[in-house]
């Protein structure tokens, strides 16, 4: 093994060579030490590179008070292993840009670490992580694996912000401020597959589900139903809110839930329960409520009551809906959370309240905090992040973050980059992201071509982050959509031709631009 012993001292020479002069070219090596066909050209500044497997990324990327890739494009079939780091046939290029104390950079178990030169501690991250000493890849692995020959396409800028994020890491990044992320918060190769038939099959292609919002009325509609069946996941869009499922104080009506429930079974779709905690579509019973004890005893009662009657049938449920508030439906001015029967009775703990109870009622189900105007990076996406955060850190049992994607009048119009960089930040916490409730307003004067990018480019972003699990889009055909009967969309009168179908259930350009994204393409 002599030839494996000198390949690994000339691996080792030329990383100390790549480290000191921060650019170079690095040959990586397997397990026994041989040279493997890996290349990595590095400039560094105050940050750090791991020289193992090929870390994958999706475009731009900045990290406040940590290292960051930016321009990433990578395959990599390999990955880190103990012992040594293995990269077959994979390219980067990195670059790091201060703000990170790293002493010995990124390093994997039992491999070789890269040095990089330490800054002065480090910006803390703005949503109050302060990374320190370096982001460490624990169980062997800094790797991503993509077809061979395939590169990762940036879909926009990125900016994590409120924690340390690791690129491709398969052990999460932890900053000092508290919370670790599962499987890391960067974005994954996407895998490039072939467009299939169906919805369902290209949402296989990278692992995500594909939903829709289901109406009970339109099920004995054959059009809508076909288009149904395209979905892997349900959301009811009335049939399990307060009004519908408790009217009347403890009278219980689950039948038209059911209905939802078991047209998802006979075609093979997850549920989403929507919703348990809102101020919307509210008894007047439970508006009139006049103390705290009561209020709080409607609520417990009525989450544990609803999740047992649907528990092992229900995949994830939204526990709490649309509790923040912003001057602008856009979500810009100070955010505080919105005047209800719960903030005003129980107080700001109604939150932490509910979700105890839901994980009480049942223990499997993911639990969700959903909102509009919060998928971009704006005041009202800050405090549902920051509270989301907090949740985290005092130990709330809460699995992820619904953004709900209501793109044009009233409500936000983020980029995709933005889109990108708030996944991203709230997957640094370890959560899920969903979107939730996708529609893009017609009546704003979008194209139908400015439309399906929209669409695609939102879909893509998601699909980039192995931690944004599911795209929901709000309802099947235009002629279904809330926004014709919603009198602040601007539709006057005219159909906002916001979905994948439209009146006649024929594919849209944001059907065929949906299959596309969830196909890597």
């Amino acid at each position: 093994m002599a030839g494996a012993r000198d390949g690994d001292i000339y691996c080792r020479m030329n990383r100390i060579y790549s480290s000191v002069l921060a650019l170079g070219v690095v040959v990586g090596c397997g397990n026994d030490g041989s040279q493997s066909p890996t290349t990595q050209v590095t400039a560094a500044t105050g940050g750090n590179l791991s020289t193992g497997g090929a870390a994958s990324t999706t475009g731009a990327q900045a990290t406040t008070g940590g290292a960051s890739a930016s321009a990433t494009t990578s395959t990599a079939t390999g990955g880190n292993n103990t012992g040594g780091a293995s990269s077959t046939a994979s390219t980067a290029t990195s670059s790091a840009t201060g703000g990170k104390s790293s002493t010995g950079g990124l390093s994997s178990r039992g491999g070789t670490s890269s040095t990089a030169t330490p800054s002065t501690g480090g910006a803390p991250a703005s949503g109050g992580n302060g990374a320190s000493g370096g982001t460490h890849a624990t169980g062997g692995g800094n790797s991503t694996t993509a077809p061979t020959g395939g590169a990762s396409t940036a879909t926009g800028g990125r900016t994590a912000v409120g924690g340390a994020s690791s690129a491709g890491g398969t052990g999460g990044a932890t900053a000092t401020g508290g919370s670790r992320s599962s499987g890391g918060s960067s974005s994954a190769a996407v895998k490039v597959c072939s467009v299939p038939s169906t919805l369902k099959d290209a949402s296989a292609c990278n692992g995500k589900l594909i939903g829709t919002a289901l109406a009970q009325g339109q099920l004995s509609n054959s059009s809508y139903t076909a288009a149904a069946r395209e979905f892997n996941y349900a959301t009811p869009e009335n049939e399990m809110k307060w009004d519908t499922v408790e009217s009347y104080q403890n009278n219980f009506n689950f039948g038209p839930g059911d209905t939802i429930v078991n047209f998802a079974k006979q075609n093979g779709m997850k549920v989403k329960g929507h919703t348990l905690v809102w101020h919307s579509q509210l008894p007047n019973w439970v508006s009139s409520l006049s103390t705290a004890s009561a209020v709080r005893s409607a609520m417990v009662n009525h989450i544990t009551k609803v999740m047992t009657h649907f528990k092992g049938s229900i995949y994830a449920w939204d526990v709490v809906n649309e509790a923040w508030d912003t001057p602008s439906k856009k979500g810009d001015g100070t955010a505080t959370l919105r005047a209800s029967v719960f903030k005003n009775k129980i107080g700001d703990g109604f939150i932490d309240e509910a979700f105890q109870a839901a994980k009480a009622a049942d223990s499997s189900a993911l639990l969700f905090y959903n909102d509009y105007s919060t998928e971009g990076m704006n005041d009202k996406s800050n405090a549902v992040y920051n509270m989301v955060k907090g949740m985290k850190e005092r130990g709330i049992p809460i699995d992820g973050v619904g953004i709900q994607t209501h793109i044009g009048t009233p409500n936000d119009t983020p980029t995709a980059a933005e889109v990108k960089q708030n996944i991203d930040r709230l997957a640094a916490l370890g959560l899920q992201v969903v979107i939730s409730e996708m529609d893009v307003n017609g009546c704003d004067g979008y194209t139908a071509d400015s439309m399906a990018a929209i669409y695609h480019d939102i879909v893509a972003a998601c699909v980039s982050q192995p931690l944004c699990t599911a795209i929901t889009v709000w309802g099947i055909s235009d002629s279904g959509s809330w926004l014709n009967s919603f009198s602040e969309a601007g539709c006057n009168g005219k159909q906002a031709t916001p979905l994948l179908w439209d009146g006649s259930y024929k594919k849209k350009a944001t059907y065929n631009s949906v299959m596309k994204a969830l196909t890597g393409s």
